[in-house]
């Protein structure tokens, strides 16, 4: 049963009942004479008291205190006039082809999607094994102990390998004790930091190149890398899980989409739009 809680598809069906269950609250007169209509043609535009109930707890919720008959008043008077002029531009047809209006509709979709999609968290068992085959970003990183000497040219950098020399100025500390890759990519750039923390605690080495020049460098020291105790982890590991379920449920949730809708392009971007759509079909699969 815990499983099937899980389970990216039963999400997608129970999307699928709300999004259908919201329709029918909101439109009970829809019908084969039109979107809206009664039998008699009459176009209709219901309010119901769950909506003047939420209506108020909106506004409760944002002074702290109900409204009183007046302000009650004038919210459903605004609602009012919300949904006629909404009516009316369906009608005229002024949602159509309107970037602002079919971005806002999807940003909604995503937003039900992502709630339905809400997963549980996972046992103790399964967060930890899912921690145990991803060791790699939760553990305290390598650091080194070293020293640097700046040269502006890389041959001035040659001869000073070797011999006593200070180096040129730079506004650089020249001694850091401790430091991780990160630390050293932040003052010297990535692919310093990366030949760095491969040198080997001993003799001068270089010249190695950074943004500012060239530079001589003597490891003196090297803690390396080890794992986080998962109980320090822990919550971190469970951010990724969600992350990590959510997103295959959307992959899953649009795929479906994907199949349920025909999808039609120009015969000029066919190859295009059927890759997305076969992409679509093969993540579902």
């Amino acid at each position: 049963m815990r499983r099937l809680l899980k389970e990216p598809m039963l999400h997608f069906l129970l999307l699928g009942s709300a999004l259908f269950g919201v329709y029918h609250w909101r439109q009970p007169f829809d019908s084969a004479q039109g979107r809206g209509a009664t039998p008699d043609g009459t176009r209709v535009v219901r309010i119901t008291v769950q909506e003047v109930q939420w209506l108020q707890e909106t506004w409760a919720r944002q002074w702290q205190r109900p409204p009183d008959e007046r302000e009650l008043r004038g919210l459903v008077a605004d609602y009012v006039k919300e949904l006629l002029l909404a009516r009316e531009a369906q009608e005229l047809g002024l949602a159509e082809n309107d970037t602002i209006v079919r971005r806002r509709l999807a940003q909604k979709m995503e937003f039900l999607m992502e709630d339905t999609a809400r997963l549980p968290e996972p046992a103790e068992a399964e967060l930890r094994a899912w921690y145990e085959a991803r060791r790699p970003p939760y553990e305290i990183p390598a650091r080194i102990t070293f020293t640097q000497l700046f040269f502006n040219s890389e041959v001035d950098a040659r001869q000073a390998l070797g011999r006593e020399v200070e180096g040129d100025r730079i506004m650089l500390e020249r001694e850091y004790t401790g430091a991780d890759e990160q630390a050293i990519a932040r003052d010297f750039g990535a692919e310093f930091a990366i030949a760095v923390m491969a040198l080997e605690p001993g003799a001068w080495r270089g010249p190695i190149q950074s943004g500012y020049g060239f530079h001589l460098v003597r490891v003196q020291a090297r803690t390396p890398a080890e794992p986080l105790p998962f109980e320090d982890a822990r919550a971190q590991a469970l951010v990724d899980w969600q992350r990590e379920h959510q997103a295959k449920a959307h992959e899953q949730f649009m795929a479906a989409l994907i199949n349920k809708y025909d999808v039609v392009a120009d015969e000029r971007i066919k190859p295009l739009v059927e890759a997305v759509v076969r992409g679509g079909v093969e993540n579902r699969e």
